[in-house]
Protein backbone atom coordinates (compact mmCIF):
# COMPACT_ATOMS: atom_id res chain seq x y z
CA UNK A 1 0.00 0.00 0.00
CA UNK A 2 3.09 2.00 0.74
CA UNK A 3 4.28 1.91 -2.50
CA UNK A 4 1.13 2.30 -4.57
CA UNK A 5 0.95 5.96 -2.68
CA UNK A 6 5.15 6.67 -3.15
CA UNK A 7 3.92 6.60 -6.96
CA UNK A 8 0.66 8.67 -6.78
CA UNK A 9 2.23 11.42 -5.29
CA UNK A 10 5.30 11.03 -7.70
CA UNK A 11 2.92 11.28 -10.44
CA UNK A 12 1.04 14.26 -8.74
CA UNK A 13 4.46 16.23 -8.28
CA UNK A 14 5.35 15.61 -11.73
CA UNK A 15 2.40 17.28 -13.21
CA UNK A 16 2.98 19.94 -10.99
CA UNK A 17 6.56 20.86 -11.85
CA UNK A 18 6.91 23.46 -14.29
CA UNK A 19 9.98 22.12 -16.08
CA UNK A 20 8.01 19.64 -17.49
CA UNK A 21 5.66 21.75 -18.57
CA UNK A 22 8.05 24.03 -20.11
CA UNK A 23 9.84 21.19 -21.90
CA UNK A 24 6.55 20.02 -23.25
CA UNK A 25 6.08 23.53 -24.62
CA UNK A 26 9.08 23.34 -25.85
CA UNK A 27 8.54 20.02 -27.87
CA UNK A 28 5.21 21.12 -29.44
CA UNK A 29 6.95 24.35 -29.87
CA UNK A 30 9.44 22.96 -31.79
CA UNK A 31 7.34 20.49 -34.13
CA UNK A 32 4.79 23.74 -34.87
CA UNK A 33 8.23 26.01 -36.10
CA UNK A 34 9.23 23.36 -38.16
CA UNK A 35 5.87 22.67 -39.80
CA UNK A 36 6.00 25.96 -40.59
CA UNK A 37 9.25 26.20 -42.08
CA UNK A 38 8.40 23.20 -44.18
CA UNK A 39 5.13 25.09 -45.61
CA UNK A 40 7.08 27.84 -46.27
CA UNK A 41 9.72 25.94 -48.45
CA UNK A 42 6.91 24.35 -50.39
CA UNK A 43 5.14 27.63 -50.63
CA UNK A 44 8.68 28.86 -51.50
CA UNK A 45 9.06 26.53 -54.06
CA UNK A 46 5.72 26.85 -55.54
CA UNK A 47 6.52 30.57 -56.09
CA UNK A 48 9.82 29.40 -58.18
CA UNK A 49 8.17 27.25 -59.99
CA UNK A 50 5.18 29.88 -60.98
CA UNK A 51 7.49 32.46 -62.05
CA UNK A 52 9.76 29.74 -64.12
CA UNK A 53 6.16 29.17 -66.14
CA UNK A 54 5.49 32.86 -66.87
CA UNK A 55 9.04 33.47 -67.42
CA UNK A 56 9.18 30.81 -70.57
CA UNK A 57 5.70 31.85 -71.35
CA UNK A 58 6.56 35.49 -72.17
CA UNK A 59 9.39 34.28 -74.87
CA UNK A 60 6.08 31.97 -76.43
CA UNK A 61 5.23 33.06 -79.65
CA UNK A 62 2.77 31.27 -81.92
CA UNK A 63 5.02 31.56 -84.77
CA UNK A 64 7.38 29.30 -83.35
CA UNK A 65 8.55 26.78 -85.20
CA UNK A 66 8.69 23.02 -83.20
CA UNK A 67 10.43 20.23 -84.01
CA UNK A 68 9.12 16.83 -82.62
CA UNK A 69 11.13 13.73 -83.23
CA UNK A 70 8.91 10.87 -83.20
CA UNK A 71 10.56 7.48 -83.21
CA UNK A 72 13.18 9.16 -85.66
CA UNK A 73 10.70 10.99 -87.93
CA UNK A 74 11.17 14.41 -87.86
CA UNK A 75 8.03 17.10 -87.70
CA UNK A 76 7.97 20.45 -88.16
CA UNK A 77 4.94 22.43 -87.07
CA UNK A 78 3.93 26.08 -86.22
CA UNK A 79 3.44 26.13 -82.21
CA UNK A 80 -0.34 27.69 -83.17
CA UNK A 81 -1.21 24.77 -84.90
CA UNK A 82 0.32 22.26 -82.14
CA UNK A 83 -2.22 24.46 -79.74
CA UNK A 84 -4.96 24.51 -81.68
CA UNK A 85 -7.42 21.87 -80.14
CA UNK A 86 -8.27 23.93 -76.70
CA UNK A 87 -7.98 22.22 -73.20
CA UNK A 88 -5.82 19.29 -74.19
CA UNK A 89 -2.96 17.82 -73.35
CA UNK A 90 -1.81 17.66 -76.83
CA UNK A 91 -2.13 21.76 -76.44
CA UNK A 92 -0.67 21.62 -73.04
CA UNK A 93 2.63 20.17 -74.01
CA UNK A 94 3.28 22.65 -76.92
CA UNK A 95 2.05 25.47 -75.22
CA UNK A 96 5.70 26.50 -74.15
CA UNK A 97 4.67 26.43 -70.32
CA UNK A 98 5.91 23.04 -69.57
CA UNK A 99 8.75 22.66 -72.51
CA UNK A 100 12.04 21.49 -69.93
CA UNK A 101 9.52 19.06 -68.30
CA UNK A 102 9.54 17.51 -71.57
CA UNK A 103 11.97 14.67 -73.40
CA UNK A 104 14.40 15.22 -75.74
CA UNK A 105 16.57 13.70 -78.46
CA UNK A 106 20.68 14.22 -78.83
CA UNK A 107 19.72 17.37 -81.07
CA UNK A 108 17.24 19.30 -78.57
CA UNK A 109 13.96 18.26 -80.29
CA UNK A 110 10.65 17.34 -78.20
CA UNK A 111 10.52 13.67 -78.21
CA UNK A 112 7.52 11.49 -78.46
CA UNK A 113 7.89 7.76 -78.20
CA UNK A 114 4.53 7.08 -80.48
CA UNK A 115 3.52 5.67 -83.87
CA UNK A 116 5.13 8.52 -86.37
CA UNK A 117 2.54 8.06 -88.76
CA UNK A 118 -0.17 9.03 -85.96
CA UNK A 119 1.21 11.88 -84.85
CA UNK A 120 1.95 13.23 -88.67
CA UNK A 121 -2.12 12.34 -88.90
CA UNK A 122 -3.11 14.21 -85.87
CA UNK A 123 -0.47 17.79 -86.87
CA UNK A 124 -2.04 17.33 -90.35
CA UNK A 125 -5.31 17.54 -89.49
CA UNK A 126 -4.76 20.15 -87.29
CA UNK A 127 -3.32 22.41 -90.11
CA UNK A 128 -6.02 21.39 -91.83
CA UNK A 129 -8.32 23.05 -89.27
CA UNK A 130 -6.54 26.20 -89.05
CA UNK A 131 -7.25 27.09 -93.02
CA UNK A 132 -10.89 24.95 -92.95
CA UNK A 133 -14.26 26.79 -94.51
CA UNK A 134 -16.31 27.70 -91.43
CA UNK A 135 -19.15 26.02 -93.88
CA UNK A 136 -17.54 22.74 -94.41
CA UNK A 137 -16.27 20.74 -91.69
CA UNK A 138 -13.11 18.75 -91.96
CA UNK A 139 -13.41 15.44 -92.29
CA UNK A 140 -11.94 12.74 -89.48
CA UNK A 141 -8.57 11.22 -90.83
CA UNK A 142 -8.54 7.67 -92.47
CA UNK A 143 -6.88 5.10 -90.17
CA UNK A 144 -6.33 1.87 -91.80
CA UNK A 145 -8.57 -1.03 -90.02
CA UNK A 146 -5.81 -2.48 -88.19
CA UNK A 147 -4.35 0.70 -87.01
CA UNK A 148 -7.43 2.35 -86.29
CA UNK A 149 -8.11 0.98 -82.47
CA UNK A 150 -4.54 1.80 -81.62
CA UNK A 151 -5.07 5.74 -83.49
CA UNK A 152 -8.48 6.18 -81.47
CA UNK A 153 -6.62 5.49 -77.52
CA UNK A 154 -3.93 7.93 -78.93
CA UNK A 155 -6.47 10.24 -78.95
CA UNK A 156 -8.20 9.60 -76.35
CA UNK A 157 -4.55 9.74 -74.35
CA UNK A 158 -3.96 13.07 -75.73
CA UNK A 159 -7.60 14.32 -75.29
CA UNK A 160 -8.39 15.04 -78.79
CA UNK A 161 -11.31 12.65 -79.05
CA UNK A 162 -13.87 15.11 -79.28
CA UNK A 163 -11.81 17.72 -81.25
CA UNK A 164 -11.57 14.86 -83.98
CA UNK A 165 -15.32 13.51 -84.11
CA UNK A 166 -17.14 16.37 -82.31
CA UNK A 167 -20.49 15.42 -80.97
CA UNK A 168 -23.09 16.74 -83.48
CA UNK A 169 -25.70 19.23 -82.21
CA UNK A 170 -29.18 17.75 -82.85
CA UNK A 171 -30.65 18.16 -86.15
CA UNK A 172 -33.19 16.71 -88.41
CA UNK A 173 -31.26 14.25 -90.40
CA UNK A 174 -32.41 12.47 -93.63
CA UNK A 175 -31.37 9.52 -95.59
CA UNK A 176 -32.09 10.86 -98.68
CA UNK A 177 -32.64 7.29 -100.12
CA UNK A 178 -35.91 7.05 -97.63
CA UNK A 179 -36.94 10.81 -98.79
CA UNK A 180 -40.50 10.42 -100.66
CA UNK A 181 -41.37 13.13 -102.82
CA UNK A 182 -44.99 13.87 -103.67
CA UNK A 183 -46.45 15.30 -107.26
CA UNK A 184 -50.22 15.14 -106.03
CA UNK A 185 -50.72 16.67 -109.94
CA UNK A 186 -48.79 14.35 -111.93
CA UNK A 187 -45.44 13.60 -112.40
CA UNK A 188 -43.87 16.77 -114.14
CA UNK A 189 -40.72 16.78 -112.30
CA UNK A 190 -37.67 14.90 -112.59
CA UNK A 191 -36.61 13.31 -109.72
CA UNK A 192 -32.57 12.17 -109.05
CA UNK A 193 -31.10 10.68 -106.19
CA UNK A 194 -27.63 10.48 -105.62
CA UNK A 195 -26.20 9.02 -102.05
CA UNK A 196 -26.20 13.00 -100.63
CA UNK A 197 -28.94 14.82 -102.38
CA UNK A 198 -31.94 15.09 -104.93
CA UNK A 199 -32.27 17.27 -107.23
CA UNK A 200 -35.68 18.13 -109.29
CA UNK A 201 -35.82 19.14 -112.97
CA UNK A 202 -38.40 21.25 -114.23
CA UNK A 203 -39.34 21.44 -117.77
CA UNK A 204 -43.33 22.02 -118.38
CA UNK A 205 -44.78 25.51 -118.13
CA UNK A 206 -47.70 26.28 -115.08
CA UNK A 207 -47.48 26.50 -111.49
CA UNK A 208 -46.26 23.03 -109.99
CA UNK A 209 -46.29 21.68 -106.57
CA UNK A 210 -43.76 19.24 -104.99
CA UNK A 211 -43.08 18.27 -101.18
CA UNK A 212 -41.24 15.81 -99.95
CA UNK A 213 -42.18 13.42 -96.87
CA UNK A 214 -41.15 12.74 -94.25
CA UNK A 215 -42.52 15.62 -92.19
CA UNK A 216 -39.99 18.04 -90.29
CA UNK A 217 -39.18 17.95 -86.75
CA UNK A 218 -39.47 21.01 -85.31
CA UNK A 219 -38.58 20.61 -81.56
CA UNK A 220 -35.29 20.45 -79.48
CA UNK A 221 -33.07 22.45 -82.32
CA UNK A 222 -35.74 21.69 -85.01
CA UNK A 223 -35.04 20.84 -88.56
CA UNK A 224 -32.23 21.51 -91.40
CA UNK A 225 -31.78 21.42 -95.15
CA UNK A 226 -29.87 22.86 -97.75
CA UNK A 227 -31.03 23.90 -101.36
CA UNK A 228 -28.58 24.81 -104.46
CA UNK A 229 -30.34 26.88 -107.80
CA UNK A 230 -28.79 24.17 -109.92
CA UNK A 231 -29.92 26.25 -113.39
CA UNK A 232 -33.11 29.14 -113.26
CA UNK A 233 -34.03 30.80 -116.45
CA UNK A 234 -34.06 34.24 -116.29
CA UNK A 235 -37.52 35.99 -114.78
CA UNK A 236 -38.80 32.52 -113.77
CA UNK A 237 -40.94 31.88 -110.71
CA UNK A 238 -39.91 29.83 -107.60
CA UNK A 239 -40.70 29.18 -104.45
CA UNK A 240 -38.88 27.44 -101.33
CA UNK A 241 -40.39 26.75 -97.74
CA UNK A 242 -42.59 24.31 -96.47
CA UNK A 243 -46.39 23.49 -96.22
CA UNK A 244 -48.75 21.17 -93.93
CA UNK A 245 -50.72 20.43 -96.57
CA UNK A 246 -49.28 17.61 -99.15
CA UNK A 247 -52.05 18.12 -101.00
CA UNK A 248 -52.00 21.56 -102.25
CA UNK A 249 -53.56 22.66 -105.18
CA UNK A 250 -50.83 24.01 -108.13
CA UNK A 251 -50.69 27.79 -107.02
CA UNK A 252 -49.33 25.61 -103.25
CA UNK A 253 -48.18 28.95 -101.89
CA UNK A 254 -51.44 29.98 -101.42
CA UNK A 255 -52.63 27.30 -99.00
CA UNK A 256 -53.19 28.82 -95.47
CA UNK A 257 -50.34 25.78 -94.47
CA UNK A 258 -47.80 27.86 -96.91
CA UNK A 259 -44.36 29.42 -95.44
CA UNK A 260 -41.47 30.51 -97.70
CA UNK A 261 -40.26 32.55 -100.12
CA UNK A 262 -41.09 33.25 -103.92
CA UNK A 263 -38.67 34.69 -106.74
CA UNK A 264 -40.57 36.25 -110.08
CA UNK A 265 -38.14 38.38 -111.70
CA UNK A 266 -39.87 41.00 -113.98
CA UNK A 267 -43.29 40.04 -112.39
CA UNK A 268 -43.95 40.32 -108.67
CA UNK A 269 -40.47 40.72 -107.64
CA UNK A 270 -39.30 39.22 -104.04
CA UNK A 271 -41.94 37.96 -101.67
CA UNK A 272 -42.12 36.27 -98.65
CA UNK A 273 -45.40 34.16 -98.07
CA UNK A 274 -46.79 33.53 -94.28
CA UNK A 275 -50.11 31.09 -94.20
CA UNK A 276 -50.59 31.95 -98.29
CA UNK A 277 -50.30 35.57 -97.77
CA UNK A 278 -47.66 37.52 -99.77
CA UNK A 279 -46.00 40.48 -98.95
CA UNK A 280 -43.16 41.69 -100.44
CA UNK A 281 -39.55 40.98 -99.17
CA UNK A 282 -36.02 42.70 -98.88
CA UNK A 283 -34.08 39.23 -99.55
CA UNK A 284 -31.92 39.25 -102.56
CA UNK A 285 -33.96 36.43 -104.47
CA UNK A 286 -33.39 33.27 -105.82
CA UNK A 287 -30.78 32.96 -108.66
CA UNK A 288 -28.50 30.67 -110.41
CA UNK A 289 -25.41 29.13 -108.25
CA UNK A 290 -26.68 30.38 -104.99
CA UNK A 291 -27.63 27.84 -102.18
CA UNK A 292 -29.58 28.75 -98.90
CA UNK A 293 -29.77 26.71 -95.93
CA UNK A 294 -33.48 26.87 -93.76
CA UNK A 295 -34.04 25.96 -90.23
CA UNK A 296 -37.67 25.01 -89.07
CA UNK A 297 -37.63 25.63 -84.77
CA UNK A 298 -40.67 26.03 -82.71
CA UNK A 299 -43.03 28.49 -85.04
CA UNK A 300 -39.95 30.03 -86.70
CA UNK A 301 -38.97 29.45 -90.36
CA UNK A 302 -35.18 30.50 -90.90
CA UNK A 303 -33.70 31.57 -94.31
CA UNK A 304 -30.06 31.96 -95.13
CA UNK A 305 -28.07 32.91 -97.84
CA UNK A 306 -24.44 32.07 -97.69
CA UNK A 307 -23.47 34.06 -100.74
CA UNK A 308 -24.77 37.00 -99.20
CA UNK A 309 -24.94 36.40 -95.69
CA UNK A 310 -28.58 37.58 -95.39
CA UNK A 311 -30.97 36.49 -93.24
CA UNK A 312 -34.79 36.24 -93.53
CA UNK A 313 -37.20 34.84 -90.77
CA UNK A 314 -41.00 34.28 -90.76
CA UNK A 315 -42.68 33.80 -87.28
CA UNK A 316 -45.30 31.27 -88.07
CA UNK A 317 -49.02 31.00 -87.49
CA UNK A 318 -49.50 27.30 -86.65
CA UNK A 319 -51.87 25.84 -88.34
CA UNK A 320 -50.64 22.62 -89.34
CA UNK A 321 -49.44 19.58 -86.68
CA UNK A 322 -47.00 18.24 -89.40
CA UNK A 323 -45.05 20.41 -91.99
CA UNK A 324 -43.38 19.13 -95.27
CA UNK A 325 -40.34 21.13 -97.46
CA UNK A 326 -41.82 22.30 -100.06
CA UNK A 327 -41.06 23.60 -103.66
CA UNK A 328 -43.23 25.43 -106.44
CA UNK A 329 -42.02 25.81 -110.26
CA UNK A 330 -43.64 27.69 -112.83
CA UNK A 331 -40.77 27.56 -115.54
CA UNK A 332 -38.87 24.98 -117.75
CA UNK A 333 -35.06 24.46 -117.06
CA UNK A 334 -35.40 24.95 -113.60
CA UNK A 335 -32.91 22.63 -111.26
CA UNK A 336 -32.61 22.84 -108.14
CA UNK A 337 -30.85 20.46 -105.35
CA UNK A 338 -32.06 19.66 -101.81
CA UNK A 339 -28.88 18.16 -99.39
CA UNK A 340 -28.75 17.50 -95.56
CA UNK A 341 -27.32 20.44 -93.62
CA UNK A 342 -23.91 19.55 -92.48
CA UNK A 343 -23.19 20.44 -88.41
CA UNK A 344 -20.72 24.10 -88.85
CA UNK A 345 -23.44 25.27 -91.04
CA UNK A 346 -26.02 24.36 -88.35
CA UNK A 347 -24.12 25.98 -85.66
CA UNK A 348 -24.04 29.15 -87.99
CA UNK A 349 -27.57 29.40 -88.44
CA UNK A 350 -27.85 28.72 -84.76
CA UNK A 351 -25.63 31.51 -83.81
CA UNK A 352 -28.36 33.89 -85.96
CA UNK A 353 -28.45 37.75 -85.77
CA UNK A 354 -31.10 40.11 -85.10
CA UNK A 355 -33.60 40.76 -87.53
CA UNK A 356 -33.89 43.90 -89.81
CA UNK A 357 -36.71 46.47 -88.99
CA UNK A 358 -37.97 45.51 -92.78
CA UNK A 359 -38.58 41.84 -91.83
CA UNK A 360 -39.86 42.93 -88.06
CA UNK A 361 -42.89 44.59 -90.12
CA UNK A 362 -43.07 41.87 -92.57
CA UNK A 363 -43.84 39.33 -89.95
CA UNK A 364 -46.77 41.10 -88.04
Amino acid sequence: MEGESDRGMKRISDSDDPSVHWERWQQSHQKKVKQMEEEKDKLQNEIVTMNSVIEASANVSDDDIIEIDVGGKVIRALRSTLCLAPDTMFTYMFSGRWEESLKRDDNGRIFLDHDPEFIEIIVNFLRKSKIKDPIEPVRPPKVICDKKKDFDDLLRYFGLTDFFNPCPCPQFTFDIAEIDVVQPHGSSVVVTKSEKKIQFSYNAHDFYFVACKSSLDSSGEGSFWKVTIDTLPLESWLFLGITGNLDAIRDSEEDSTSYGWSTANGYLGNLVWKSGRRKRSDFTGFSQGKCFYFHLKSNKLTMFSAETNQTSVINMVTTSDEYYIHFNFCDPGTKISLEPLNEDAQKHMLAGRKISWYEEFLNH
